[in-house]
């Protein structure tokens, strides 16, 4: 009769066993589950970050533009209200030239992939800025540098992908 209450015991041992691997199992996953969530979040944060640098950069290079308009007297600023590319290169502020040589010009309404490749400054963001219409009268210039990722439809964070960044800012002419 020994005999049989010892098996008895070993069988549940199993099925204890195997519960206890059930339960780590679940308790594994759930975990991973919150370090992918973290990991996103950690993504989506630096990401922001970088546009937000270079949102700001943007805003210098516009405010650099009107700057050296106002020493040099020369037109270096766009006429037209719109969007434009700000780029900086060896030290030289700028908008970017389309083809034809003049300052590339962006429908303010346009679709979001009319513009986007057009305004890439690396492999994965772009950056435009644009304003409102104004009149030579006016001092200041208000508008809004938009950065976002070139993969990215724009429209909302989730997993990856993160919502393009829009940074308003003022230019005195």
């Amino acid at each position: 009769m020994t005999k049989k209450k010892h098996l008895k015991y070993e069988a549940l041992g199993f099925v204890e066993a195997l519960i206890a691997i059930m339960v780590v199992g679940a308790s594994s996953v759930v975990l991973m589950q919150i370090a992918v969530n973290t990991m996103q979040g950690v993504i989506q944060n630096e990401k922001i970050d970088t546009m937000t640098q270079y949102a700001l950069e943007g805003s210098e290079i516009v405010k650099e533009i009107a700057r050296q308009e106002q020493l040099t007297g020369e037109d270096l600023f766009p006429d037209n209200s719109g969007c434009y590319v700000p780029l900086t290169e060896s030290g030289t502020y700028t908008f970017k030239q389309g083809l034809d040589g003049n300052i590339l010009y962006l429908e303010a309404d346009a679709q979001r992939s009319e513009y986007v490749s057009s305004a890439a400054i690396n492999e994965d963001f772009f950056r435009i800025y644009c304003f409102e219409p104004y009149s030579v009268e006016d001092r200041y210039l208000s508008g809004n540098i938009l950065v976002g990722e070139l993969n990215s439809d724009g429209t909302i964070t989730r997993g990856n992908n993160v919502k393009d960044y829009s940074y308003f800012t003022v230019v005195t002419r």
